[in-house]
């Protein structure tokens, strides 16, 4: 892994939480503070790039905790609106339709991914565990109507607890150790971490727990300084915490091909971080705010479409990046 190369010396701060996030659609066309030493600066996203309630029985046996090894992808952007929660929701859900076992986390406060499915968070919750109240993180699974899809519901107290405890060193990594102990038990093959539009605690947590980052991106002037704010947080915690932690890919999300805008937008994308970008680009479509609402993958609802077979391009774009079968 390379090192960064140009001189910074200052604090970045975990930010707090902005804004829920959103996707909107168009017609569809086919911690506190972590220093930095004098010598760091941002990214050098090369150095990022990496070449239930009872889920099966088979998936708690001996060979299978031994031949099956998780892949916690933490999906997170400082910024809202970019479809972190689109892109959590139809990515485990075209990879349990492939026939794999997911667990997806919902850190947003929102809880929106939950809400579509009609989960709600129960008497204990996700926040509880996590800041206080002992007990194991697998009490929380829930089993959707979804075939090999389980959750654990995000609850609105994540947000109260993420500025109680922000600068806290104390639970930056509960997440890490609750995760580890279910994943002994059941080891799904793939978790994936839906997080707030926030760099703070939460977000945080997630990274310092997860194996791969993906970052959802749109083609905004705003967005490339929330890309690079959030490269850098995960640079810190490659550096300080979790040296395993890579970006598997950027996703650029929400895009029409057929304007000059993001066509030009893809391209210096592309120029700027090379095979850091995902080839498969998620398009517009009305599909997106449709599955959101009636709780459906776009690979369930509408399997013909062009979202839909993005998404399945993604997965096996995913899978090569994380080299699994």
């Amino acid at each position: 892994m390379k090192t960064l190369q140009e001189p910074m010396s200052r604090i970045v701060p975990l930010e707090p939480p902005e804004n829920g996030d959103k996707q909107s659609s168009r017609t569809e066309t086919p911690n506190g503070g972590v220093p930095l030493s004098d010598r760091d600066t941002g990214p050098d996203v090369r150095s990022l790039y990496s070449t239930p309630v009872q889920p099966s029985e088979d998936l708690s046996s001996e060979a299978a905790r031994d031949a099956v090894m998780s892949h916690v992808i933490c999906v997170v952007n400082r910024k809202g609106g970019v479809g972190k929660t689109t892109t959590a929701f139809n990515l485990a859900g075209a990879l349990s339709q492939s026939g794999q076992q997911v667990l997806v986390i919902d850190l947003d406060p929102m809880g929106s991914l939950c809400r579509s499915l009609q989960i709600r968070p129960g008497g204990k919750t996700i926040s509880d565990l996590l800041f206080g109240l002992g007990g194991s993180l697998g009490e929380l699974i829930r089993k959707t109507h979804i075939p090999n899809l389980y959750v654990i519901p995000g609850d609105p107290n994540l947000r109260t607890l993420e500025m109680r405890y922000g600068t806290s060193l104390e639970y930056r990594q509960a997440l890490r150790g609750k995760l580890a102990e279910v994943l002994k038990w059941k080891p799904f093959p793939y978790v994936i971490v839906d997080c707030p539009p926030s760099l703070g605690l939460i977000s945080g947590n997630a990274l310092i727990a997860a194996s791969e980052a993906l970052i959802p991106i749109d083609g905004s002037a705003y967005g490339m300084g929330a890309l690079i704010d959030t490269l850098g947080i995960i640079k810190l915690i490659q550096k300080n915490v979790n040296e395993d932690l890579t970006v598997c890919g950027l996703l650029l999300n929400n895009i029409d091909l057929s304007t000059s805008y993001d066509q030009t937008v893809r391209e210096v994308l592309r120029e700027q971080f090379k095979d850091l970008l995902f080839e498969t680009v998620i398009p517009t479509s009305p599909e997106s705010d449709i599955c959101s609402q009636i709780g459906e993958p776009v690979t369930r609802y509408a399997p013909s479409s062009w979202m839909a077979k993005a998404y399945w391009q993604l997965v096996n774009e995913l899978r090569e990046r994380c080299n699994t079968a």
